[in-house]
């Protein structure tokens, strides 16, 4: 459809086991150390980089397999199935992409906000140019018209799923107890502050069905807890007070990103010696927050994605959806390649232009030499050359059309 020099190198969920990716992610701490070797080397890039997937977009002849590589080895990850493309079948990727096509969950709607975010750090690092940003404009426009076709019969968001699993967990209990509870509201401690703690606080905050939830937010880093908490109107705790949280709290929610486990089930049993209530966790993070999980405390009822995923079961019509997907896929990569090919034959047509004109110039200083020189005649070739030119390639331009 077109050749531009725009590649993507990377990996994700699609083709390698998730906690191998999970332990690849970059944080947006270290994207300007990782981007401003990158921008040394003189190659324009965008690095996305989720708990599904990190993968490196640049513009350019130039090879990063190395600098990926040497990622790949700080991370300590190892055997992973890379996946490269290049022109026109990086554009499709990152387009599916960018719409949720190629999420865990289809249609997921968290991604295209991973991708703006990962692509204006990296311009406000100066690690692209006009060129990559120009694919990048068009993506994030593509993939809301995908959207737009995808309609609501997409998977639901991570928050929405957490918010409806969480809801039937907590009527189980009441069901299943001797005494069924009264409808109390729950203290929920949610570890985190990036997207996944974003989306599911987010949903319990202004979602709630039959069952109230007290909300309380943690994260490493206070100052993030406290921003996210204040935005829906939870209840912030500081880091250093996160296990007494965890020990009252009848839900934690983990959605944190962390390459070792934030709590281990040794540490469990000695956080819930005094709880007599049950309590459920709920583990989002990639790699896992929760270590040992198997040896949990019995008044523990754990679940992780692997649950979730199965909780949510099959989507109606996906088959349809897909096929809807694709169908606005096709006509977003034509759209983009039509403005590619006006782009490019708008600039052949002032090259070719000059080029008619240089050539009357030359033939009208050859006459000149015998003739003499006259100012009107080689303003009137430059003219004529001009007119020629314009009328011959809008006529080329008709026909390839």
């Amino acid at each position: 459809m077109f050749l531009l020099p725009f590649h993507v190198i990377g990996c994700s969920h699609e083709h390698n086991d998730v906690e191998a990716v999970g332990r690849l992610r970059v944080l947006p701490a270290q994207l300007p150390a990782r981007l401003e070797s990158l921008r040394a080397l003189g190659i324009p890039a965008v690095l996305v980089s989720t708990c599904h997937r990190t993968e490196l977009y640049w513009w350019g002849d130039h090879d990063p397999s190395a600098w990926f590589s040497m990622m790949l080895a700080e991370c300590g990850v190892s055997g992973v199935q890379l996946e490269r493309k290049r022109a026109d079948l990086a554009v499709r990727h990152l387009f599916a992409v960018s719409a949720g096509m190629c999420s865990s969950r289809f249609g997921e709607p968290e991604i295209l906000g991973q991708v703006r975010r990962a692509w204006s750090t990296s311009r406000e690092l100066g690690a692209t140019n006009a060129l990559i940003d120009g694919v990048f404009r068009h993506a994030v426009d593509a993939a809301r018209h995908i959207r737009a076709a995808i309609g609501t019969y997409a998977s639901a968001s991570l928050g929405v799923r957490v918010r409806e699993a969480l809801q039937d967990l907590v009527e189980t209990q009441r069901d299943v107890s001797e005494v069924r509870a009264a409808p109390l509201p729950l203290h929920v401690l949610v570890i985190g502050a990036g997207d996944a703690a974003r989306t599911v606080v987010s949903s319990l905050a202004h979602g709630n069905k039959t069952t109230a939830f007290v909300l309380h937010v943690t994260n490493r880093t206070d100052s993030r807890a406290a921003l996210l908490a204040s935005t829906y109107g939870a209840a912030h705790v500081r880091w250093d007070g996160r296990e007494q949280a965890m020990s009252t709290a009848d839900v934690v929610i983990f959605a944190a990103h962390s390459t070792t486990p934030l709590v281990t089930s040794v540490e469990a049993r000695a956080l819930l010696r005094d709880r007599a209530a049950p309590s459920i966790w709920i583990d989002l993070g990639v790699p896992s927050n929760v270590g040992n999980a198997a040896d949990l405390p019995v008044s523990v009822q754990y679940v992780d994605l692997d649950w979730l995923a199965m909780y949510a079961g099959e989507v109606l019509g996906t088959a349809d959806v897909a096929a809807r997907a694709h169908i606005a896929l096709q006509g977003e990569l034509a759209r983009f390649a039509g403005v590619m090919h006006r782009r490019q034959v708008g600039a052949r047509l002032a090259l070719l232009e000059q080029r008619a004109v240089d050539a009357a110039r030359a033939a009208l200083e050859s006459h000149a030499l015998t003739a003499g020189t006259d100012a009107s005649a080689e303003h009137a070739a430059d003219a004529m050359a001009r007119r020629v030119t314009r009328l011959l390639l809008r006529e080329l331009t008709a026909l390839s059309a």
